[in-house]
């Protein structure tokens, strides 16, 4: 690897293009579905972990401070191993000390204020964790229970359904800008994929506890002054803000056809899949994949939309009737919306380079 190294440097060198010694070649990383692994390992090393120290003291689950106190002893030790350890044992093992620490701080945190102020600070609590803590799987899974947490809160407050909204806007902030802080990309890529697994977990739980559990009955009637058709619109406004951000980054006007054409599609697809809730986020997903070439990103966004729109379709919430005439108008949209753009696209680029 250092001779192809060295030789590809030396070409470039030759060709006028550089100058001056070859840099270190940086340390290799994991691939993206190792690190996944070593997360999903993590958080089974720090159940086991948890059961030791519940069998070893006895007073760790009735004693809500010393709960607090070991958490953040753990959470403070991941730190430090994250921080010298540069191999996978190491890092390993800092996951399974800070997963177990987080799960005696928010235990204790729940014993101490309940009911949505708790969620509230559990998610204020992990949203500091994902930004100081520099390992991107940590960040990502700090971010994912942030979210989720933070969703919770307002749906004890009475507001369930523009969460999503607010941690897909941070998310589809942290894509769109990626570039513009070079330093901080391996960061802001961690919590925009924490954002949006947990966007993605929690839309799936709030469709199925509304219309198949039944929460309405649970105590909930009556008490949520925000409907979904308000987290819909509101989604389909950061859609048209993230459709406007890629066409100002290629160089578009917002007077052009195309932007025209983007921004009315954006528009009148998000009023046809009011009906179909997350549809929405599912393609906001998959456009943030394409725009930024994240095939990962894109591989969220189809599978997103395929669990939405299974929940859509199998819930008994409406008629099958009424949800194909649903979908086929989201086709059709979709359709019309990809022959206007093709229509508009060579003439858009001859005026913009013309």
């Amino acid at each position: 690897m250092n001779a192809v190294a060295t030789e590809l440097w030396n070409k470039l060198e030759r060709a006028g293009l550089v100058s001056g010694d070859r840099p270190a070649t940086p340390p290799g990383e994991s691939p993206w579905y190792v690190r996944l692994l070593l997360a999903i390992s993590g958080w089974l090393a720090s159940l086991f972990f948890l059961g030791f120290f519940g069998a070893a003291i006895s007073s760790l689950f009735r004693n809500e401070t010393v709960a607090l106190t070991v958490g953040a002893l753990l959470i403070g030790g991941a730190c430090v191993l994250l921080k010298a350890g540069k191999n996978e044992f190491i890092e390993h093992a800092a996951l399974a000390f800070s997963f177990t620490g987080q799960f005696l701080v928010i235990y204790a945190i729940f014993h101490w204020t309940g009911g949505y102020l708790g969620w509230l600070i559990a998610a204020l609590f992990e949203l500091g964790l994902a930004l100081l803590i520099t390992n991107a799987i940590h960040t990502t899974a700090s971010a994912l229970v942030a979210t989720v947490c933070f969703s919770t809160s307002l749906t004890l407050l009475g507001v369930p359904y523009i969460a999503d909204s607010i941690a897909i806007f941070a998310a589809a902030w942290l894509w769109l800008h990626e570039f513009d802080y070079p330093q901080r990309m391996r960061k802001m890529k961690a919590l925009g994929y924490g954002f949006i697994l947990g966007t993605i977990q929690f839309k799936g739980t709030n469709i199925y506890a509304f219309f198949l559990i039944g929460w309405n009955s649970r105590g909930f009637k009556g008490e949520h002054w925000v409907q979904p058709w308000m987290g819909d619109l509101l989604l389909g406004a950061i859609t048209l803000y993230v459709i406007w951000q890629i066409l100002k980054r290629l160089g578009y006007r917002l007077k052009q056809p195309l932007t025209l054409a983007a921004l009315g599609s954006g528009a009148l697809l998000t009023l046809a899949s009011v009906a179909a809730h997350g549809i929405t986020i599912g393609l906001l997903i998959l456009l943030l994949g394409f725009s930024a070439g994240n095939r990962v990103l894109m591989g969220l966004g189809v599978t997103a939309l395929l669990y939405y729109l299974s929940a859509y379709y199998y819930l008994l919430q409406t008629t099958l009737l009424v949800k194909a005439g649903t979908l086929l108008v989201i086709g059709l949209v979709l359709l019309g919306a990809r022959w206007l753009l093709l229509r508009l696209a060579p003439s858009a680029r001859r005026v913009r380079h013309g």
